[in-house]
């Protein structure tokens, strides 16, 4: 339970440090991952360009790839580390850091830090702060990352006794 405890906050900690790192130098980056009406005044001002949707396969093409990395990076943590060697134990482990991760995300770095820190508050978009603090939209945003994390835990642990098979 120690080891948990300690990767949970070494997960949050570092999360909390790339966003940080991110929001502070790079904001661009993250543009879509602010509330719709803050992205929409950072389109009209010029800052960013409109997404385009990309079609169902040229996402596909993108995520299926990083989410079998993340979750053989993950099955590996849960083998070595955590000492896991079975299917149930190793996805209940990478699904509790998932949760710890998502809801920190939502209630301390969404809820508490973006929407009250003058840091994450991009420029021209200084007077809606009624739409930084939209608690609905990280709430929501929270909601799909769990959603997220159950195939990647699953494959994570798929990863794990792939291992524990092989070596």
């Amino acid at each position: 339970m120690r080891i948990f405890v300690i990767e949970a906050i070494v997960l949050c900690l570092t999360f909390h440090f790339c966003i940080y790192l991110v929001i502070r130098f790079k904001p661009e980056l993250e543009i879509y991952s602010y509330p719709p009406a803050i992205t929409q005044r950072w389109i009209d001002l010029g800052k960013v360009r409109a997404k385009e949707t990309p079609s169902l396969r040229v996402r596909l093409t993108k995520k299926i790839p990083a989410a079998i990395l993340l979750g053989l990076l993950l099955g590996l943590l849960l083998w070595k580390i955590n000492g896991c060697t079975g299917f149930l134990s190793a996805f209940l482990t990478g699904y509790g850091l998932w949760l710890i991760v998502d809801w920190y995300d939502a209630l301390v770095m969404d809820c508490l830090w973006f929407c009250h820190s003058p840091t994450c508050i991009l420029p021209g978009t200084e007077d809606m702060t009624k739409a930084y603090h939209d608690y609905a939209f990280h709430l929501k945003s929270s909601a799909i990352g769990m959603l997220i994390g159950l195939p990647v835990c699953l494959l994570a642990a798929l990863a794990v006794k792939l291992f524990v098979l092989l070596f």
